[in-house]
């Protein structure tokens, strides 16, 4: 049962999300908040199909910051679903991501259009340098950005130990002057990296949940600032575990 569930999710997920961008690729031609409006379309699609054949409901807590006020969201990356779902209830921020997903087809120029950041990691300083110009443009234009701080999806029970927490988001953090927001969440639960299988049972509130947390304002040394940062956002997101457990 669980087998079929999770097929029809992810033919509802996947090939609805391969319809959509094809549709409306000549959106790319117009302004950003077209492609905001195309992303919560997409997420609607997600979020949907998580309630129909997974019976998964979706559960916030905390405040959403003024889309008038530049801030950099620090999430927790433990699958696809918050990529998704954090693009849209964040009104599209610019994501740092790996530039090889910039060359995913028809979705990478989504990804470009959106105001995406993409790094190469091996560029070293030459890839923070490129990251701060495209950042403070962002800020610039009064937009926020999106970051996973551990740079790649984490299953939960792997501690920041194993996956530590990367320099990026000091950087970002430290050049902007603008605060960070951390957010929680237990997606891995249902959406482990990588599975076809989604796994509703193990959330027994029948809700991925999603938690917002106060932010952190600049001005913090990096060493106090990344302890901060992977203090809260661990702690926060292994309660939310626990409490499913």
């Amino acid at each position: 049962m669980n087998f079929l569930k999770s097929l029809l999710f992810n033919v509802q997920f996947y090939v609805g999300t391969s319809i959509l961008v094809t549709i409306c690729l000549p959106c790319l031609l117009f302004p950003r908040k077209v492609v905001i409006f195309i992303n919560k379309i997409w997420c609607l699609n997600m979020t949907l199909g998580l309630k129909w054949w997974l019976n998964i409901d979706i559960k916030v807590i905390g405040n959403i910051p003024s889309h008038n006020k530049a801030v950099i969201y620090a999430i927790k990356h433990q699958s696809a679903w918050e990529t998704v779902f954090c693009t849209d209830i964040f009104s599209m921020p610019s994501i740092v991501l790996k530039k090889s997903l910039i060359f995913i087809p028809i979705i990478g120029l989504y990804f470009l259009r959106a105001g995406a950041i993409p790094i190469t990691r091996e560029q070293g300083i030459n890839a923070l340098k490129k990251m701060k110009r495209k950042a403070k443009k962002a800020v610039d234009q009064n937009r926020s950005i999106m970051i996973f701080p551990q740079g790649t999806r984490v299953h939960p029970g792997i501690s920041s130990k194993e996956k530590p927490y990367l320099p990026g988001v000091f950087f970002l953090y430290s050049q902007t002057q603008i605060p960070v927001i951390p957010v929680a969440h237990n997606a891995g639960l249902l959406w482990p990296k990588n599975s076809f299988m989604k796994y509703p049972d193990n959330l027994r509130s029948k809700s991925i949940t999603l938690k917002i947390l106060p932010e952190i304002k600049p001005g913090l040394s990096k060493l106090d600032f990344l302890a901060k940062l992977e203090f809260i956002i661990e702690k926060n997101s292994d309660d939310l575990i626990k409490l499913e457990q």
